[in-house]
């Protein structure tokens, strides 16, 4: 049966109807994919954000609290005359740009107090630096030892930490990141923690004042002393 010209016509509208289908699919597919990949990056993208923020206020929490245990130890500061108790014998304080070591008097109960050694210093492994809290009973009438417990981490991540110190009544207004040996006490103590990537301040510079009002002269050995005694600073 020979096939007609209008058979012929409709078969042929059949073919493109059916060729048009098919490139419309796979355009269709091709947009979708396109979309899908749009949110995966997207989503991607969200969750970097997130997860940058996140870190971002656990590091500014993280300050916070070292800044805050920085200025409770540093305000609690004990004036102790070293062994002999003489003025010329300086006092138990020790600072450098990476490192404090200073006695305080803490609570080891409700009603009693004890005098203690607390070293603050900061340490670097591997491009990580971290700043160390720690401390060891001071026994009176003894230098102070060597063996330090309670140690705790306040803060650790890609940190710039350093001390300074200085003494304005004394006539020092500049700051010096050394303190070892001195015969008087610094009045102040400034801590600076940065970004050691970027060089900005993570936290505003903190300067504390040393609350001194009393001194303890019970540290020469042989002395007897269950606590501070009041005795007004000069």
């Amino acid at each position: 049966m020979m096939a007609t010209p209008h058979s012929r016509v409709m078969a042929s509208g059949r073919k493109r109807e059916a060729g048009i289908t098919l490139v419309e699919v796979l355009a269709a597919l091709a947009v979708a994919s396109l979309v899908l990949v749009s949110l995966n990056l997207a989503m991607t993208t969200i969750e970097r954000s997130v997860g940058k923020t996140r870190q971002t206020l656990g590091n500014q929490a993280a300050v916070s609290t070292a800044a805050g245990l920085f200025v409770r130890d540093v305000s609690r500061i004990a004036k102790i005359r070293r062994g002999g108790g003489t003025p010329t014998n300086g006092y138990l304080f020790e600072g450098s740009a990476q490192q404090m070591v200073f006695p305080v008097t803490e609570r080891q109960g409700l009603s009693s107090r004890a005098l203690y050694m607390v070293r603050m210093r900061v340490s670097e492994d591997r491009g990580i630096v971290r700043l160390i809290r720690e401390r060891t009973p001071f026994a009176v009438g003894k230098s102070p030892g060597t063996n330090w417990d309670d140690s705790v981490v306040l803060l650790e991540g890609a940190f710039d930490i350093a001390f300074a110190y200085r003494a304005q009544r004394s006539g020092s207004r500049s700051w010096t990141d050394d303190w070892s040996g001195a015969s008087s006490m610094p009045e102040q103590v400034r801590l600076t923690i940065g970004d050691s990537a970027t060089g900005r301040l993570r936290a505003p510079v903190i300067v504390q004042s040393l609350l001194i009002e009393a001194e303890i002269e019970c540290s020469a050995a042989g002395a007897e002393c269950n606590g501070p005694q009041a005795e007004q600073n000069q």
